[in-house]
Parts: structure tokens; C-alpha cells; sequence
């Protein structure tokens, strides 16, 4: 995947990050991101560790607790936290400047990488979370020793990260339309293509796709992460099915999640496209994979997939 001489697999990371498309496209996208997250685990975490947080959160005379967000992009969840516990310190982590105007008092803001603004919680944090970031570092295994170190003695690590794959209403494997064509592709040549993709997904074909662009040759499911962290115990490993555009079989908030989706994944279409073009596809081909793409999300019944891992140090 080059262009211009220059492998964009070798960037730190590819998605949409500067002050503009924070303010506007990418800003958006997160914020529905968050709400896509909330609504499959039920809130700003799962359920099911409401008591452990409660518990490591609770208000002491003799200490602060601290939440860390890492990788915290908008701070959406970040600010959640610290306005349902005034109390905690909570601090997000990016490696992009951001403003927040409206966070609460107890809520601030690193900017910087990980490996030189962590260091300062070692032992500390009472609570990490860390959303849709393990996947896009150097090295996924290296992130989840550092996050355990950070962690104190029974602290609570939240690490969750999206797939590239899809699934139909049956919830089987769809198989993706691949292209690993030239950027001097024109629409000759894309028309043809787009006629040997018959039987195949073009929605699954461009999150396929991205994930090659974006996604760590080191990394390894989440829970298997975790796994080869011998300070950490795991708590609970989730997978959630979300529908696009339609309630689905079976799924929790599935009406709201089909809408959110829908309007996620028009979004990440949109503003992948310059990414696409640096990799090679032709402006014909992306017109032409758009058509299809919307197509399928419109009317197909398929399912995104999502990880949520919750463990104890």
C-alpha cells in the first residue's frame, strides 16, 4: 500500500486526527462511537463491574482515586467519568491536543505518548480504560504490560477494540470484496473489477481493507492480551454483535444501535476516502465502491463485531 513512495502502514496512526477533523467529521464520529459502545455494554462500563468500581471509586479522607483514559480522543468518556465521580481524578491520555471547554475540575488532560506520560501513574491508577487503541500501536502486547503496571494492587483494567470483520442476519462470516489493484486503475478497469466482486461484500471489502491499513501485525485478540499478562485476572470477556440499520436478532438496544451504525458508517466512509486514495485506490473505484457500500448498509442484514475485556490486577 504505497503512494508517492511513502507505506502509510508504517504511520502511527492513519484515522482522521488533526484540530479540523476533530471539530467536525472525526469529533462526530467518536461522539457516535461512544454512544454505539454504551449502548451495547449498558453505560460507560459493563454492568457487570458496577460494584468493583463503585468499590475502587468511592470517596477516601486519606486518598484520590484515580481513572485514566487511554487514548481518550474526545474525552467523552473520560468527562462521563469524572462528572459521575467528583471525587476521582480522572485524566485522559492522547497523543493529539484538544481543548475541553466544559470538562469538570477534576477532569485534565496529557497530551504525549504513552511510554513517557504514563510512567507517572505507575502503581496508581485505580481504573484504565482503553477503547479502540491496542489494535493501531507498535505493539499491542508491550500496551497491556504497561496499562497492568500503571494499575495498583486490585485496580480495574476496561480494554475494549472493534474487528474488521462483518457477519450476516445469520451471524456467519461474510466474505469480503478484496482489492489489491494499482492506483493507475481507471474506470474501465474498475468496472470490470466491480463485476468480478459479484457474491461478495463491498462493506465488508472496506473494513477488510482498513483493517490491513490500520491494524498492528503484533496484534492479538484482546482477551488473549490480557491473557500473557501473569499480574492480571480476567473478569469477563464479551463479544457484542452490533446490526446496521436494523434491530437485528436477538440484540439489546438493537433498534437504536441499527440507526447509530448506519449513520457511524456512512461517517467512516466519508472520511476515509483521502485515506483510500494514498493507498492506491482510484477516485473511479472509490465512486463505485461508495454506491455498493451504502447499498448494503442500507438494506443488508449484516452485523459489525465488537470486544470488551474486563481484568483485575
Amino acid at each position: 500500500m504505497v503512494s508517492d513512495g511513502v507505506d502509510i502502514r508504517k504511520a502511527a496512526y492513519k484515522l482522521p486526527t488533526d484540530v479540523q477533523e476533530m471539530d467536525g467529521l472525526a469529533l462526530q464520529r467518536l461522539g457516535i462511537q461512544h454512544t454505539i459502545w454504551s449502548l451495547m455494554i449498558g453505560g460507560l462500563y459493563p454492568v457487570g463491574v458496577t460494584d468493583q468500581v463503585d468499590n475502587l471509586l468511592k470517596a477516601e479522607p486519606e486518598r484520590q482515586p484515580i481513572v485514566l483514559d487511554v487514548g481518550c480522543g474526545s474525552a467523552i468518556w473520560s468527562i462521563g467519568m469524572a462528572n459521575n465521580f467528583p471525587h476521582a481524578q480522572v485524566v485522559g491520555f492522547d497523543l493529539n491536543a484538544q481543548k475541553f471547554s466544559d470538562a469538570p475540575k477534576n477532569f485534565r488532560f496529557i497530551q504525549g505518548d504513552l511510554s513517557s506520560t504514563l510512567p507517572e501513574f505507575v502503581g496508581r491508577a485505580d481504573i484504565i480504560h482503553c477503547r479502540c487503541v491496542a489494535q493501531h500501536v507498535k505493539d499491542p502486547q508491550a500496551l497491556t504490560r504497561l496499562l497492568s503496571a500503571t494499575l495498583r494492587p486490585g485496580g480495574l483494567l476496561l480494554l475494549a477494540d472493534g474487528d474488521w470483520i462483518v457477519y450476516d442476519q445469520h451471524k456467519k462470516l461474510v466474505e469480503p470484496f478484496k482489492w489489491w489493484e494499482s492506483s493507475t486503475t481507471g474506470l474501465e478497469e474498475s468496472m470490470a473489477l466491480e463485476e468480478d466482486a459479484r457474491g461478495r461484500s463491498w462493506y465488508a471489502g472496506w473494513l477488510d481493507f482498513f483493517g490491513n491499513l490500520t491494524r498492528s501485525k503484533e496484534y492479538r485478540p484482546i482477551e488473549e492480551l490480557v491473557k500473557n499478562v501473569e499480574e492480571l485476572t480476567m473478569l469477563d470477556s464479551s463479544r457484542y454483535l452490533s446490526p446496521i440499520n436494523w434491530p437485528g436478532e436477538g440484540i439489546e438496544n438493537g433498534k437504536d444501535l441499527g440507526q447509530v451504525l448506519n449513520i457511524n458508517q456512512r461517517n467512516f466512509f466519508i472520511g476515509a476516502k483521502d485515506i483510500a486514495l494514498r493507498a492506491g485506490l482510484s477516485r473511479e473505484m472509490i465512486e463505485i465502491w461508495g454506491r455498493h457500500y451504502v447499498e448494503e448498509i442500507d438494506h443488508g442484514h449484516l452485523y459489525n463485531v465488537w470486544y470488551y475485556v474486563t481484568a483485575q490486577k
